[in-house]
């Protein structure tokens, strides 16, 4: 990995910037505003968390398109693109006072930020990378879990002293003055490299090019993946733990509440969280590279499977305790294997629009998860209930998985 660091540290370091600056696209960061933001507009918890959830559906739908023309246009200038509309999307939000611009503002915050950034960043590491797409991504994907560790107490102390706005236009500024010519530099030789892509994508294989295994791998279209079985088999997969995952951290004080915890030990539970995610999320990495991401796959969802079923079965502190440290293990695997998976069935060419699906339907189910849970709740639907469901379901992915993977096996078994 050291290595890796060494030759390409300036691909590494852009993927690093633009998850870590998706932030303000993300709902940890959104939410550290959103009592200012009601406040300032008299709305309600619900009308607050409609807009966002329409937003965020909007945004779903959109990115299906916009995604895939990161395969079309040159990457300095998409992420140029990128940068300045989430930098305007923040101005906007600070801006905002009616709550029709304020869905303007969250749809084009999660747009930009949640979807493009992330998709940039995974999509630059296993397309350019790809004899180390899994270190590569791993070590991209640690600027989001960098933020999520240094923001939320950066942001708040912000807005103590210089109020919701000043801070919300900082961070724009930061964009705009900071991040945007940064990256711009970090991609000043990309051309070319790009250029080598390409002619290694077209020229006869080559065991002794390093872009061999991606020259001798088919490269699907996005029409010819909707149409592979295989598809809809790792799908639930790739998506169950951001879906698990948002859904039962957005009723977090309702589960602490229910089983009679403490909110501030809850809280430090979630630095252990994010230790066990950052490590298994390196180590994820170099299997990745070992062995490929698809035969990680079904076992991904499985401790977060049971991490919720223990939930589901106790009120005691270690339930907790097992929850979160399920919960850190899959998402270090989920979020470090899903590019390199789609890389690896379909090739890198068309990798843009084949993750744009992927996307559209995880902002898809990210937005509605919370929605229909929370109904449940109201209905009276306990937490011991859905956290036997959710596990129940993530079970079920592995199993969707696994019979993929049999499946991949026996139809190209030369590939492994």
């Amino acid at each position: 990995m050291r290595q890796l660091i060494r030759s390409e540290w300036q691909l590494l370091l852009f993927g690093f910037l633009m998850t870590f600056c998706s932030s303000p696209g993300q709902t940890f960061f959104i939410a550290l505003f959103s009592a200012d933001i009601r406040g300032t507009l008299n709305l309600s918890h619900s009308a607050f968390s409609g807009a966002y959830s329409l937003a965020t559906l909007c945004s779903a739908v959109l990115v299906w398109w916009s995604g895939a023309l990161i395969d079309r246009i040159p990457l300095r200038r998409f992420t140029t693109l990128i940068i300045t509309g989430l930098s305007c999307s923040i101005v906007l939000l600070a801006l905002g006072r009616h709550i029709g611009l304020l869905i303007i503002a969250f749809f084009l915050l999660r747009h930009f930020g949640q979807a493009l950034m992330m998709l940039t960043a995974s999509t630059t590491m296993v397309r350019y990378l790809d004899t180390h797409k899994g270190k590569a991504n791993a070590l991209s994907g640690l600027g989001y879990v960098s933020a999520e560790a240094i923001l939320p107490g950066s942001v708040i102390a912000f807005i103590a002293l210089f109020g919701w706005q000043a801070a919300l236009y900082a961070a724009s500024a930061v964009l705009l003055l900071l991040i945007l010519p940064l990256c711009r530099f970090l991609l000043r030789n990309h051309q070319q490299r790009h250029a080598d892509y390409l002619a290694a994508l077209d020229a006869p294989p080559n065991p002794n090019n390093s872009t061999y295994s991606q020259a001798t791998r088919r490269q699907w279209h996005r029409k010819e993946v909707l149409r592979d079985a295989g598809f809809y088999l790792f799908l639930p997969a790739v998506l169950s733990q951001s879906m698990l995952f948002t859904g039962f951290i957005f009723h977090q004080l309702h589960i602490v509440e229910s089983k009679g915890w403490s909110l501030p030990w809850w809280g430090l539970l979630f630095a252990m969280y994010a230790s066990i995610a950052i490590s298994c999320k390196l180590l994820t990495g170099l299997i990745i590279d070992k062995i490929g991401a698809l035969k990680l796959l079904p076992l991904g969802s499985l401790p977060m499977a049971l991490g919720l079923f223990a939930l589901a079965s106790s009120a005691q502190p270690i339930a907790a305790i097992v929850f979160f440290i399920g919960l850190g293990i899959t998402t270090g695997v989920q979020t470090t294997l899903a590019a390199p998976l789609w890389s690896e069935l379909y090739g890198s060419r068309h990798l843009g629009a084949i993750k744009s699906m992927a996307s559209a339907l995880l902002v898809f189910g990210t937005a509605l998860l919370p929605f229909l849970m929370g109904a449940l709740i109201d209905n009276g639907v306990s937490i011991n209930q859905l956290a036997l469901a959710g596990g129940s379901y993530a079970l079920l992915c592995c199993l969707l998985a696994g019979i993929g993977l049999a499946r991949h096996l026996r139809l190209q078994p030369e590939q492994y």
